[in-house]
């Protein structure tokens, strides 16, 4: 009887997975100059500090982050961050660091032997999520199911879509099919199917039970789950299991068998509840708009995640255009500035320029007669005169020189420098990297993209290198005068598709890249 009471008196407990586990944020993440994609800045925040902002307000009291990649930095800004040091009285913050991971399923079987997790429930979330969500009621209810039912070991977070944000928020790789059973208990998952290449779901028969079964596919998994901890026990039991919704879910909401079955429910965001994943640079730019438009509200630009207050402070004008008053920032009169942008501190902006939709991180320096749309520039990025960028990344401590036109779909690392009067093709993704390091690449494990990516492999070009294409310099990309090489993704050199459907596969994660035929022509099919 002590030992149940101590049980219930558990403060609640949350687990976030830094890594993705994914490629699909190279070169962002490549090379100890990497930046881990849990802090990479969403409208100039960090997005980790989203993250706990969120599990704050849900009245987490402890809280672990699993890391594997870039795990210093990550524990370091754990350590000296804003809104870490904000919580600190609040959240005891613990990082698990295990460089031999190489999947979710890996980092649940780890905190399962470590026996750390014991508040029944706690919250179990990916680091690259944003959310104004009060899950509390949500929490309580999976307490009384899971009092009730043993097996009822997990809660998943549902947001309901419209066609819209289902091209821009889901992933391209899913394509999400849910059933549920509407029981006194609640919604029980009875199909969890996201797979692009089914024609065809089947539900057992057993599970028609005179409850009803609703199938939706208007639905996106917010990558926010209310677990027990007999979840952990369950990757423990089943080795197998690498991914959390495709392999465990899938597989425990399909079984048949009364006594094997693990229960998992639903729970349904209302009006105005707002909870999205960033799986790429096309949906980080989605949600960042999201943000500026005031969709997730009240975590908008002018009120940043606690902490952030001490040292900056952001105005919203017309037009959505958020500019930061506590610093030094100089717009000249003659640049126009439209509607969903953001100028971060001490940013310097020269004459006649030209911007909108575009994010611009603090300390950035912006010269004349440049034109910048829907893109976004991270901290102490340079842009010299006469220079264009387009639905793009720029990344910390980037040069522009003048004159380049960087074109939609670009990513410049941290530190790459784009030569003067150099046009950069759409899709260009350039790093200071020379190779893929295995040790400190956040997202060095298998895409997620797995129909799309299975045949080929992220790299980096060296050109004087590669036996099977023509022997370019570096300076052919980024100029005499620049710094970087091209990264890409080494699609198989015997696959016989045509160049259009590989052009395809290294572009479809990309900012810039127009997935909605994509989302169209599976809706088509449904038809």
């Amino acid at each position: 009887m002590v030992q149940d009471s101590n049980k219930h008196e558990q403060k609640l407990q949350a687990v976030l997975l830094a890594d993705s586990f994914t490629s699909t944020f190279r070169p962002i993440t490549l090379g100890n100059d990497g930046t881990p994609k849990v802090l990479c800045p969403l409208n100039n925040v960090a997005l980790l500090d989203y993250s706990i902002e969120f599990l704050a307000g849900s009245g987490v009291k402890e809280l672990f982050i699993f890391c594997v990649n870039h795990a210093d930095k990550v524990e370091q800004y754990v350590s000296q961050g804003v809104t870490c040091s904000q919580y600190s009285n609040a959240i005891k913050v613990h990082c698990i660091k295990d460089p031999n991971c190489t999947s979710a399923g890996d980092a649940l079987r780890h905190l399962d032997s470590t026996n750390l997790i014991r508040s029944d429930p706690f919250i179990l979330m990916s680091g690259d999520i944003v959310s104004n969500v009060d899950i509390v009621n949500a929490m309580e209810e999976h307490r009384l199911r899971h009092k009730k039912d043993s097996s009822a070991i997990m809660t998943i977070v549902f947001q309901k879509s419209n066609h819209a944000s289902r091209t821009s928020l889901r992933h391209v790789n899913d394509d999400l099919i849910v059933a549920f059973s509407r029981m006194k208990e609640g919604s029980r998952v009875l199909l969890y199917d996201n797979d692009v290449d089914s024609s065809q779901v089947a539900i057992p028969s057993t599970f028609f039970n005179g409850n009803g079964v609703e199938i939706r596919n208007d639905l996106i998994d917010t990558g926010i789950s209310i677990c027990s901890p007999d979840v952990l026990a369950r990757f423990s039991d089943e080795f197998d299991y690498r991914d959390i919704q495709r392999q465990f879910v899938r597989n425990s909401v399909a079984e048949e068998e009364e006594g094997l079955q693990n229960r998992i429910y639903a729970h349904f965001l209302a009006e105005g509840e707002y909870a999205a994943r960033i799986h790429d640079p096309r949906t980080y730019a989605t949600i960042s708009r999201h943000l500026l438009k005031r969709w997730a509200f009240p975590v908008v630009p002018d009120n940043p995640p606690s902490g952030y207050e001490k040292y900056y402070r952001y105005k919203v004008g017309r037009n959505y255009v958020y500019r930061e008053v506590k610093g030094i920032t100089k717009i000249a009169r003659s640049t126009t500035i439209g509607a969903y942008s953001m100028i971060g501190a001490d940013v310097v902006i020269g004459e006649e320029g030209k911007m909108k939709g575009t994010v611009i991180g603090n300390n950035c320096v912006i010269h004349d007669k440049v034109s910048i749309a829907d893109s976004f520039l991270w901290e102490d990025v340079t842009v010299e005169e006469n220079v264009t960028i387009m639905d793009s990344i720029i990344c910390d401590g980037a040069v522009v020189k003048k004159g380049a036109v960087i074109n939609k779909g670009c990513i410049l690392g941290n530190g790459v420098i784009v030569g003067e009067n150099v046009v950069l093709p759409e899709f260009t993704r350039l790093t200071l990297s020379m190779k893929v390091d295995e040790e400190s690449d956040d997202d060095e494990f298998s895409s997620d993209d797995d129909d799309f990516d299975d045949d080929f492999d992220d790299d980096v070009i060296s050109y004087n290198e590669a036996p099977d294409r023509e022997a370019l310099p570096s300076s052919n990309i980024v100029g005499v005068d620049g710094k970087g090489h091209l990264w890409h993704a080494d699609i198989d050199s015997d696959s016989d598709e045509e160049d259009e459907d590989k052009a395809l596969k290294t572009n479809i994660n990309c900012i810039g890249f127009d997935a909605s035929p994509i989302f169209n022509k599976r809706f088509e099919n449904y038809l």
